[in-house]
């Protein structure tokens, strides 16, 4: 099978998973917000963007969520929301192992991607609840009842992502270690 044609199958394999990973496991984290679900649909994007290519994980992510349209009631702002956010992550992650930290061992180039991506993932996650969820879901959601939208974002927002890329980085260096060499020689065999 031509490489090309390898990496357009493990893409759909990636999008395939990273979609019924969006479906669930959810766990709520923050009980004072319980509609920010942890979901372990990032791993496949992140994967996909270290093996393939940032832009091969950006497809996984966006995939993704335009599967996720057909079952949801968001009207589209929590999918763009969450590809905009997770999106950041996965395109920096894959950025990062490529161009900053390909001198390292691949392990610690993968840690040191993870962790400074969600660094990334953490801003785009404050700029797109400021300016993108918070006006478009406040005829919703009265935020002045939750502190006001800086409280939230202070309070929910910020920690719940936290801990997310905490538990999405976790699993994903451990699946990378007992995989990476399965998919790197499917691709180069």
């Amino acid at each position: 099978m031509q490489k090309s044609l390898k990496k357009t199958v493990l893409v759909g394999i990636l999008s395939a998973m990273a979609f019924v990973l969006f479906l669930f496991p959810k766990f709520p984290i923050l009980a004072a917000f319980p509609w920010l679900d942890l979901d372990l649909s990032d791993v496949p994007a992140l994967f996909a963007s270290v093996v393939l290519s940032p832009i091969a994980g950006l497809l996984v992510a966006l995939i993704k969520n335009l599967l996720h349209l057909a079952v949801t009631s968001t009207a589209m702002i929590g999918e763009l929301s969450n590809f905009l956010i997770n999106g950041t992550f996965v395109l920096a992650v894959g950025l990062l192992h490529r161009y900053l930290f390909k001198a390292l061992d691949l392990v610690h180039s993968v840690a040191f991607s993870l962790l400074l991506g969600s660094v990334f993932q953490v801003i785009a996650a404050v700029l797109v609840n400021f300016f993108l969820m918070i006006p478009m879901y406040s005829a919703f959601v009265n935020f002045s009842e939750l502190g006001g939208a800086e409280t939230y974002i202070l309070a929910g927002v910020i920690p719940f992502n936290l801990i997310k890329d905490v538990a999405v980085s976790f699993v994903t260096l451990l699946l990378f270690r007992l995989l990476y060499r399965k998919f790197h020689g499917y691709l180069h065999k």
